[in-house]
């Protein structure tokens, strides 16, 4: 049980020699946070806000992927708020051990979902007509389901943050907590990114080892949404490949007694910087290459056209004239 004493652990901005060094971690961090919140997540909330809007309005017509993408966006929208917590880098928010439990337990939740909902929209598109894919027809329970597992996976890997004696001791709080204790970072990187990539793995070696699920027609929501999802896909992947190894990074340095340098300490916040700025990539893509939010897009920006053009038509003769 010693390595769960996690009482010498501390940022190595508080603790390093090398000032230079803390200075300069400090000030990259200061220009990334500004620019996500100056230009993310505006981008990221207006985007959000705008597909989960075509989604509602055509809910009686959304198939299994649509569905599947809706709830992502949701996830997303949700990452992007959770995600202000973190607007101060490279002042950390400073709230009791409860309330830090509290951010990462719903953060958690949303970084599981949205793994297991990119999962569940890979079945649909590589395999359609697969056992599968009937299992995603039942929305309400395919989702719940999904949700469930997120809650039940954010529950293991919240009980290891290792302050549940400590509930109300003030702690300088992040999404996943300095202090947890080493099996924080491995669980979470078993449940998360490893369960994921190796269910992903299977579901592309049958799609090509089986001509029939290659050549099965797709459906149409499949078909239109393909693109979004392989996008999808591969953004998630590239932000969580950087993020789960410096995570892991992290738990080796706590196995070693080590609090890392102001370098450790700058990756781990880029990293989480970039698990937020995943959710944004994720709703640009889902409104640029989903036929049904690419059209409502286009349908707006026509309609704000023709109205500047009214208007410029409607001040014409009042210009002349006072001429």
């Amino acid at each position: 049980m010693d390595r769960h004493n996690m009482s010498w652990v501390r940022y190595p901005s508080q603790v390093s020699p090398d000032v230079e060094d803390v200075i300069a971690a400090q000030n990259v961090i200061s220009r990334c946070m500004h620019v996500y919140v100056a230009v993310c997540v505006p981008l990221s909330l207006v985007t959000g806000f705008f597909n989960l809007s075509v989604f509602i309005r055509d809910r009686t017509k959304l198939e299994v992927l649509d569905r599947l993408l809706a709830g992502l966006t949701v996830t997303s929208i949700l990452v992007t708020l959770l995600s202000l917590n973190a607007a101060g880098r490279p002042d950390y928010m400073t709230t009791t051990n409860l309330g830090c439990g509290v951010l990462s337990f719903f953060s958690n939740v949303c970084y599981f979902t949205a793994q297991y909902l990119q999962g569940a929209t890979l079945v649909p598109s590589l395999l359609p007509g697969s056992s599968g894919c009937q299992l995603l027809v039942r929305p309400v329970a395919s989702l719940a389901a999904i949700g469930g597992c997120a809650v039940c996976s954010s529950l293991i890997v919240v009980s290891l943050l290792g302050t549940s004696g400590e509930l109300h001791a003030t702690t300088m709080c992040q999404v996943d907590p300095l202090a947890a204790w080493p099996e924080y970072e491995i669980v979470k990187f078993s449940l998360g990114f490893a369960l994921a990539l190796s269910f992903q793995t299977v579901l592309f070696l049958l799609h090509a080892t089986q001509p029939a699920w290659r050549v099965a027609p797709a459906p149409r929501d499949t078909a239109s949404g393909r693109w979004v999802v392989l996008a999808v896909a591969l953004n998630m992947f590239a932000c969580r490949l950087f993020f789960n190894a410096v995570l892991l990074h992290r738990a080796q340095l706590k196995l070693r007694k080590d609090v890392g340098t102001p370098r450790d300490e700058l990756l781990m916040n880029l990293a989480e910087l970039a698990l937020s700025g995943e959710s944004c990539i994720n709703l640009v893509v889902t409104l640029l290459l989903h036929t049904q939010c690419r059209l409502r897009l286009l349908g707006l920006l026509e309609r704000l056209t023709q109205r500047c053009r009214r208007g410029q038509d409607n001040s014409m003769p009042l210009s002349r004239l006072g001429g």
